[in-house]
């Protein structure tokens, strides 16, 4: 790949962008730029809202869980909030849908989180860790999980 200089900017670009088609789609081609032996991505977006961001978000997460068996989902959300969607893909709470176990998500902005591509994703996850064989389950579920702690107190008593 060629250096990045004020001089071929666009050049590097423009080999370096990832254009999708209808046999591989931008999720398919940044999971094999991404090399097999790494165990953290870190996935971001360039503006929060943006729903095509959010579901080629979702559908790569999905490709590292089913093909390359990541087992943990890291969100940048309130530790307490993502705590309650946690349990819930695990098969752990009361809650009957991906909706309800989204409900603590009310600071703003709510549509970061309450919106569909992301009730999609939760409500897959689940049904991923529902579907694993009963000896694996403990070893294999994905977790999900929050990384911020916006509420100190709230946090600490969702340990």
């Amino acid at each position: 790949m060629a250096s990045w200089d004020d001089n071929n900017r666009l050049e590097v670009l423009r080999n370096s962008a990832l254009l999708p088609t209808a046999d591989r789609p931008l999720e398919r081609q940044l999971l094999e730029v991404i090399p097999n032996d790494v165990q953290h991505v870190m996935i971001g977006e360039a503006s929060h809202g943006t729903e095509e961001f959010y579901k080629t978000r979702a559908e790569l997460t999905r490709l590292l869980i089913k093909e390359r068996g990541f087992n943990a989902v890291v969100v940048e959300a309130d530790f307490p909030d993502a705590f309650r969607v946690g349990m819930y893909v695990r098969g752990l709470s009361a809650d009957g849908s991906a909706e309800e176990a989204l409900a603590d998500f009310t600071r703003f902005p709510t549509w970061m989180w309450r919106n569909t591509v992301v009730t999609e994703f939760v409500e897959w996850l689940r049904c991923h860790n529902a579907g694993l064989p009963p000896d694996q389950h403990y070893a294999r579920s994905v977790g999900f999980a929050g990384m911020d702690v916006y509420s100190l107190h709230a946090s600490g008593k969702r340990h």
